[in-house]
């Protein structure tokens, strides 16, 4: 009995001082309902050295019933330069059957501006979802604090009939180098 007189205060008081951590805003990808469908950068920052790559991967987020996603990244050329760009699994992990994607991209590294192009090839197929559109790596030209990667407006999301989604957030991304 007088152990439990001990343990309990201790014990209450431990479990008071404890605060749960939220880190819902850590994650770009969690976007409230209001402001989806959205295209976003995952992670929103990354810090590299000068010439070392640095990762981003791009998401489509709470899109319904599309068909054709273009993502047009604008860059610091003097910065960074693009040095690889993969496809993501947003329309390759379909269930659909019979289908296939088409991914194809576009570097202008005088203009810093990177166009991707990720679409269902065939009619009436769409995706509903959370996925990753593409992974990009970005390499460093110099030693500097912040880059800004944005998704411009220029962006669309389309569906089966080639018809605009509207997005509603545009990610942007910081890199820092030193």
């Amino acid at each position: 009995m007088r152990l439990i007189k001990i343990l309990l205060p201790t014990l209450a008081l431990f479990i008071i001082g404890c605060e749960l951590y939220d880190n819902s805003e850590l994650n770009p990808r969690d976007l409230d309902s209001n402001y989806t469908p959205g295209l976003v950068f995952d992670p929103s920052t990354n810090s590299t050295s000068i010439g070392a790559a640095a990762e981003f991967d791009v998401f489509v987020v709470a899109a319904e019933n599309i068909s054709g996603i273009h993502a047009q990244i604008a860059y610091d050329a003097n910065r960074l330069t693009v040095t690889n760009v993969s496809t993501g699994d947003f329309f390759t992990d379909s269930v659909q059957t019979g289908t296939s994607s088409f991914f194809v991209y576009d570097d202008d590294p005088i203009a810093g501006v990177l166009d991707i192009n990720y679409f269902y090839m065939g009619n009436e197929v769409t995706k509903t979802g959370t996925g990753k559109v593409a992974t990009i790596l970005f390499n460093t030209k110099q030693s500097f604090n912040e880059s800004v990667l944005e998704i411009t407006d220029n962006s669309e999301l389309v569906d089966e009939d080639d018809v605009e989604v509207q997005i509603l957030t545009f990610g942007s991304a910081t890199v820092s180098s030193n």
